[in-house]
């Protein structure tokens, strides 16, 4: 038998990332970026230049999602598309000198989320939480984010 939904797992993952996104979202939305454009942004900040199918990954995007939020990102001049000069059918991504700068500009206000948020929860708690889910993550042999990063 399955216990009652708000029980289980998924859920409480899923309402404490709500938790958090609650405050972060107000943020990225004054900077016109959405979460998902963000993480992609974000990503392509720690990665530089990567393939379109790293990406996806490592932003945690299904593809079709992620072509849709590259075609937005390239046109507002965020990011840069390109095919690999060695084999045209790879893409290749960066953050732009503009993707920077919204980056720059939102940092401090998402670095002010995300201490409130340690402040609240405690860093140390904070800490202990990546890292189990980190090795939930090992257990089940998927995912692709990493522990250290905090938004």
């Amino acid at each position: 038998m399955l216990p009652p939904f708000r029980q289980s797992l998924t859920m409480a993952l899923f309402s404490a990332r709500e938790a958090i996104m609650s405050r972060m979202r107000p943020i990225l939305r004054a900077h016109g970026v959405t979460e998902q454009q963000w993480r992609v942004l974000r990503t392509l900040t720690d990665a530089g230049e990567v393939e379109v199918t790293v990406l996806s990954r490592r932003a945690m995007l299904h593809p079709p999602s992620l072509t849709r939020i590259l075609r937005d990102l390239v046109a507002r001049g965020l990011v840069r598309r390109r095919c690999d000069e060695t084999d045209m059918r790879r893409g290749l991504v960066s953050i732009s000198p503009l993707g920077l700068a919204l980056i720059r500009e939102a940092a401090p206000e998402v670095a002010r989320a995300t201490q409130e948020i340690n402040r609240l929860y405690g860093p140390e708690q904070g800490r202990r939480l990546r890292e189990l889910l980190a090795g939930l993550e090992r257990v089940l042999g998927c995912g692709a984010i990493e522990v250290h990063g905090e938004d």
